[in-house]
């Protein structure tokens, strides 16, 4: 069993796979389950798992990660599987989702789940897709009621199923009330708040929990070859995320660092114009882009928390002097509200709101949660 689950690449999340073997052998599995829980803990991998394990040639309520059946869902090629996600919208087409999508873009979207394939925790990046349309639903329902192998279960996997619009939802609610026979539906999503009332109460729940630092840590040293320091740095900064933590590890930290601190001695004075010049840095779409900002403001968030934790000197090295030296500089520091206004920042951002207005906001409100009766300066 140990082979086949890292066959299937899941990471830390033992106690929650014991829970789903002993549902699919209780015969009491459901027609459609929501797999909730923030990005890169695994729901993905978790769903190709249950899909696998339907389907398993070899034994019963467990995928062996072996057999041609389990091979198949792994390169998402099985006959049974629909993969459902986001898609650029390019025509107004009612029953294709593919249609107006150009052959460059049909290629690039092959290269990103061909990335998927070789690790299901990474975050599929296409271009305009913003939302799954109800050509993707339509086109579900006409494959679905489609003859299929007597002896397997088709299985429909919908990637961030949050991302489906009021169209989408309300054609795919129509197939859960009337479901066809041997078919099962997996949802993944961050937030399943945003699903409808409706679909969700058509689903079983499951909450798949965070992925603890320690965990990531020791995957980022074993499958990175990081040294621990920035296994630790990149493991916290990731806020559970693993997919996050992989590509912090690509990325010189020390660098954000000294931005961090730029941003600081910024906010800690009556320097309008240095406030400004650092949002101009964030924003320039020339030195920028989405990920390295998320970047940015997740370390933040995570010097914050260690300057409320008191964490000991040491257990963060490469940034122990700077974490002491903020708890001096200012004692009035609010860090609770400041990573509360960050995470909101972060929140905004991916949903394209105004880069500089967001920030300039940000860097404003951080004025007044960080200031203290004598500023200082980081060093």
């Amino acid at each position: 069993m140990a082979e086949a689950l890292r066959s299937f690449q899941i990471i830390g999340q033992e106690a929650t796979l014991d829970g789903w073997k002993t549902l699919l052998k209780s015969g009491r599995f459901g027609h459609a389950h929501i797999l909730s829980g923030h990005a890169g803990v695994g729901k993905d991998a978790l769903a190709l798992y249950i899909a696998a394990s339907l389907n398993c040639k070899s034994e019963k309520g467990q995928a062996c990660g072996e057999c041609s059946s389990c091979r198949q869902f792994l390169n998402l090629e099985h006959p049974a599987l629909s993969l459902i996600f986001a898609l650029p919208r390019r025509s107004a087409s009612q029953t294709d989702p593919f249609a107006g999508i150009k052959d460059t873009e049909i290629l690039e979207i092959n290269k990103q789940l061909a990335k998927k394939v070789t690790w299901p925790y990474y975050h599929l990046q296409i271009e305009g897709a913003n939302d799954i349309r109800i050509s993707a639903i339509r086109q579900l329902r006409k494959n679905i009621y489609l003859a299929n192998d007597p002896g397997s279960t088709r299985v429909v996997i919908i990637l961030r199923a949050h991302m489906m619009n009021v169209e989408a939802a309300n054609a795919l609610l129509k197939i859960l009330e009337e479901p066809p026979s041997h078919t099962v539906f997996l949802l993944t999503t961050e937030y399943p708040d945003r699903l409808p009332d409706t679909i969700r109460s058509r689903c079983s729940q499951h909450h798949i929990p965070d992925l603890s630092w320690q965990v990531i840590r020791d995957d980022l040293i074993e499958k990175r070859g990081c040294d621990q320091v920035q296994a630790e740095i990149c493991a916290r900064m990731s806020m559970g995320d693993l997919a996050v933590a992989h590509r912090y590890a690509d990325q010189d930290n020390t660098f954000w660092l000294d931005q961090i601190r730029a941003t600081l001695n910024s906010l800690a004075t009556k320097d309008y114009a240095s406030v400004h010049n650092q949002v101009l840095f964030l924003s320039d779409k020339e030195l920028q882009n989405d990920e390295s900002r998320q970047q940015f403001l997740s370390l933040l968030i995570l010097l914050f928390r260690d300057v409320a934790l008191r964490i000991p000197e040491g257990e963060t090295a490469l940034w122990a002097k700077q974490v002491k030296q903020i708890g001096k500089l200012f004692p009035d520091c609010d860090s609770g509200l400041a990573i509360q206004a960050i995470e909101k920042t972060k929140d905004a951002l991916e949903r394209k709101v105004h880069l500089q207005l967001a920030l300039t906001a940000l860097f404003f409100e951080l004025r007044k949660h960080l200031r203290g009766k004598t500023p200082g300066k980081l060093t």
